[in-house]
């Protein structure tokens, strides 16, 4: 009863579909998806980007048969969750805060998704599960140049010296255009289109979290030590490439699952649903054995 509890005490309800939105004091949006009986979990899925919108993460939980409440989640500032001001810093603050509002919350990252939350060590003691989904441990940059050499895609120099040159939506949605690539192997190109160009994808939480993983050099300043985790990467993930966790011993873990999709990208669930579907079954089953002992 505790999750009907959390709502009331929410800012007021906005109705935009026929789903309900929440917000929270910090202005991060919840999109209650689901609610399926028989578990207390509340799965939380958080986007990628960052910047953009929750709603892609929709067709993989259509995918999956999910215990408990199933919850899309935006930030301040990102995809249609849109503030007139967003200082961006002010996530590593309001992000543990949005954890703490579940009981037995499992999280449930994309990209960025599943990186950001491995620079908070306290969700040791607070996640009853983690699910990384085509992310990385440190900074990703130049192991994604290197990565992608041995597929001899088509250069994207000149898109991103226009995004550099002059930083808006539009050169934005230009470079990530040219990316499609990048992302996703040639049988689910234009599948991978779709997928990103139906979601709201907003340019400045992006070009924030580059910019800030380049300055701090980022890498994992906490690793899993007894929560459940499983990481999923796709051999044609140029992105964020799979061999970045795959070379950090850190990750080598008893509590730590690694799944390889080899005719994956970067939205992998598109490429291979049954084994996107097979590896989140096994990882509920685990987490419910794990519970009853």
């Amino acid at each position: 009863m505790k999750i009907f509890y959390w709502i009331l005490c929410l800012l007021p309800v906005f109705s935009f579909s026929d789903r309900p939105f929440f917000y929270d004091e910090d202005r991060v949006r919840y999109e209650l998806v689901q609610t399926n009986g028989g578990k207390s979990y509340n799965w939380l899925f958080l986007p990628g980007g960052p910047g953009s919108d929750s709603s892609y993460l929709q067709s993989l939980i259509d995918l999956l048969e999910l215990p408990g409440n199933v919850w899309l989640v935006d930030l301040p500032g990102s995809g249609t969750n849109v503030q007139e001001e967003t200082d961006y810093n002010r996530w590593f603050e309001i992000f543990p805060r949005v954890i703490a509002r579940f009981s037995q919350p499992i999280l449930v990252g994309h990209s960025f998704g599943g990186m950001f939350p491995l620079l908070f060590p306290e969700l040791e003691q607070r996640l009853k599960g983690f699910v990384i989904l085509h992310a990385a441990p440190s900074l990703w940059t130049e192991e994604a140049v290197s990565y992608a050499k041995q597929f001899n895609y088509p250069s994207f120099d000149d898109a991103i010296a226009a995004l550099s040159a002059d930083p808006n939506q539009q050169t934005f949605e230009a470079a990530i255009d040219v990316c499609m690539p990048y992302y996703f192997p040639p049988k689910s190109l234009e599948a991978g289109r779709k997928l990103f160009k139906d979601a709201v994808f907003q340019y400045r939480p992006a070009l924030w979290w580059l910019q800030k993983a380049t300055e701090m050099q980022f890498t994992a300043a906490w690793v899993p030590e007894h929560v459940p985790t499983l990481i999923v990467g796709g051999k044609y993930d140029c992105m964020c490439p799979y061999t970045l966790f795959q070379n950090d011993a850190r990750f080598n873990r008893d509590n730590v699952t690694h799944l390889l999709i080899k005719n994956g990208g970067h939205c992998s669930w598109i490429d291979n649903p049954k084994a996107v579907q097979r590896v989140f079954a096994k990882f509920i089953k685990g987490l419910s054995k794990k519970t009853s002992k």
